[in-house]
């Protein structure tokens, strides 16, 4: 069971990923290196799967309160 404490810290967290995703996409889109570019994407991409995680864990915490 996640206290109030930990799902603020979820939420920031989420909010924290979601917004480093806008970044590294908007630094893919302005690239031309390729190898940059999709190093980039990756990076964002990854942060989208933290994303999907911490939404999974947020919504089992809050449930459970």
């Amino acid at each position: 069971m996640l206290s109030a404490k930990e799902l603020m810290q979820l939420e920031d967290f989420l909010t924290m990923e979601q917004s480093n995703i806008k970044t590294l996409n908007q630094f893919a889109n302005q690239l031309q290196d390729s190898q940059s570019k999709q190093l980039f994407q990756q990076m964002a991409q990854k942060n989208q799967q933290h994303v999907q995680t911490i939404s999974k864990h947020l919504t089992a915490g809050q449930t459970l309160q």
